[in-house]
Formats: structure tokens, sequence, C-alpha cells
């Protein structure tokens, strides 16, 4: 029986060990969340676990040793809580297109926001408490006659996540506000599931709501993909399911309810002299599963998105330039109507500062 107890807790606290995979990739995540000396104590625990990433790791390790002008600090010995604040300052340049019009409107608008975020590390987790302010002021709009858009509109945000090596959680709530309107809230939660992991690549599920209370709400169910590495290629896919209601006349008792198949696919490059380049698509093809009526499930749309943004972050200051499109159509048979547009494209030309510390 004592044998039996030795080899017991030999075996559980194998169990219970993180390999160096797993440290490495919790250290990608906090590098990614701007939360550096975390990641670093994070990449000197991976070396010291020894496997096939060793080199790879101690590479990462001198370059931060080299920015931090060979500091011999002990990392070991920082404090559990840690300040980080991120945002952007930024100028938009639109060009709107409805259903089969012959000409296009245009106009453009300053966006900003800037988030500052509380987080303490608590063993394998991270904990996250979130202030977040947005807002855009419409420079130019007289040519956006059908686009309906306010002068100005702004949000502020109260978020709460917490991260591990399998499993992310992320919830909050949106204060909405603008020209016409009053303030109105909306609320999120996001939960992210990994169950497997093969060489760089993790695998898992992913939940999403989201809920304004004086509008549409949506709700996805992903299988997930990702690809973490320092530098060079990432990528990530999520497949799976999405619902969302919304009102297809001007009158709230007219909601619809979409279901359908969804994809979202990003992928970046990272290079060693601080410029990323990242892109992203976003589809869903919806069918009506609820309505006024049953003639309402004749319904049918098509959501999709593209972007493409190139950065450069040599510093806590960095620049960025991008360009994003929506794309909608809606397959009404005919004999119905909507009060708004069965074809619409609505691209940005986008460009400005960044910061992270």
């Amino acid at each position: 029986m004592r044998y039996l107890a030795i080899f017991l807790a030999l075996f559980a606290s194998l169990a219970v060990a993180e390999s160096q995979e797993d440290l490495y990739y919790r250290a990608l995540k906090a590098e990614e969340a701007g939360d550096i000396s975390r990641a670093l104590t994070l990449f000197e625990e991976a070396v010291a676990e020894q496997g096939p990433y060793t080199a790879e790791i101690q590479e990462i390790i001198d370059d931060y040793q080299s920015a931090l002008d060979d500091s011999d600090g002990d990392s070991s010995e920082e404090s559990s809580w840690e300040f980080h604040t991120y945002g952007n300052v930024g100028y938009s340049w639109l060009h709107y297109k409805r259903g089969d019009a012959s000409t296009a409107e245009t106009g453009s608008e300053l966006v900003a926001s800037a988030n500052a975020s509380l987080e303490y590390n608590s063993e394998n987790w991270t904990h996250s408490f979130e202030i977040n302010m947005t807002g855009d002021w419409f420079v130019d709009k007289d040519d956006l006659t059908t686009l309906d858009v306010d002068t100005w509109e702004g949000s502020l945000g109260l978020g709460y996540s917490l991260a591990g090596s399998t499993l992310i959680l992320d919830m909050g709530a949106d204060m909405n506000v603008s020209e016409n309107d009053d303030w109105s809230p909306d609320f999120y939660l996001w939960v992210e599931k990994y169950f497997a992991r093969v060489d760089k690549h993790k695998f898992g599920v992913s939940a999403f709501g989201y809920k304004d209370m004086d509008g549409p709400m949506f709700s996805t169910l992903y299988l997930t993909w990702h690809r973490y590495v320092k530098y060079g290629w990432k990528s990530s896919v999520y497949a799976g399911g999405r619902f969302e209601a919304d009102s297809s006349t001007s009158s709230s008792a007219d909601w619809l309810r979409w279901l359908g198949p969804s994809l979202k696919p990003s992928l970046s490059y990272r290079f060693k002299t601080d410029i990323s380049i990242n892109a992203k698509l976003n589809f869903f093809y919806g069918f009506v599963v609820d309505g006024p009526n049953s003639d309402y499930e004749k319904f049918q749309k098509f959501n999709g998105s593209w972007s493409c943004t190139v950065s450069w972050e040599p510093g806590i200051f960095g620049l960025f330039i991008g360009a994003e499109q929506f794309y909608r159509r809606y397959m009404i048979p005919s004999g119905y109507s909507i009060s708004y547009a069965k074809k619409s494209r609505l691209t940005e030309l986008k460009a400005g500062v960044k910061w992270n510390l």
C-alpha cells in the first residue's frame, strides 16, 4: 500500500504538471494581451521544462533581454497585479452603395478608442477587469443620405475576462449613446474551451452571445482551430452555426429569427521588424426559422465581411493602415418588402495611431 500511495502521488503530480507546449502557449497569449512581464516569466518556465521549442523560446527571451537593456532584475519577484492600457485614434473614409444604384455615397469619420485593465495573475489563471471607451464623429456625412448615421456616437463599457491554458471567458456590458438616441445597453458573453493540442495547433469549441436591449441579438456555436507562434504565420478558424434575431421592417412587431452556417477564418504574419499583416473573413448564410407568418420562412440572407490591416509597432506607439468591407444581400420572394436595401456594400479605408502600454 505504501508503494501504491507513492505511485499515485507521483502520477497525480505528473498529471497536473504543465508541458512546455502549455507554458509556451500561455506565454504567447499573455504577450498578445500586452502582459509582457507575465509572458517573460512563462517563457522562462517553458525553457526550464525542455522540449522541442527550447531553442525558439530561448531566442524570444534573448530578444526581450536585449530590449530591456540586459536588465538583471528578478522577474519572479514581480507583483501579481498589473495595469495595462491600449487604444487607437484613426481616420476612416467610407464608400456606401445601396441596391442597384448607379452612384455611391461617400463620407468620413474620426474614430477613437481607449481601454484600461487591471490584471491579476493567480497560479495558472489571469483575471482581467476592464473599462473601455469608444467614440466616432462624422466630419463629412452630407453625401450619406441613405446610410442612416448620427453625427456622433459613443459607448462606455465594463468587462471581465478569465484566461487559462485551456479555457478563456470574457463577459461585459456597454452603454451606448448617440446624437439622436439616449443611453442604450448591450451585453455579451464569450467562452472558449480547448480540448486538444497538436504541436503549435489548438482545437476547441467556442460559444458567443450578444444582446442589444433596444435592438437585435445573436449567438454562435463554433468548432475552433488556432495556430500560435511568436513570429511568422498565425491563423485561426471558427466554423459552426449562428442564430440572429432582427426586425424586417420599421415595426418592432415584425421580428425575424435566422439560423444558418457561419465561418470566420483569420490569417496573420508577424515580421521581426515589428510589422504585422492581418486578414480576416466573416460569412453567414441565414434562413428564417420564425417570423410573423410561415411565408417569411422563404426569406434568406447572406452577410459577409473582409478586412486587411498592416501595423507597425516598434514600441508603445505604432501605426496602422487597412481596409474593410461589409456586404449584405437578402433573397426575398416577390410580393414582399423590407425597410432596408435588399443588397448593400459598405467599404472603409482607415489609418491611424495606436498605443499599447
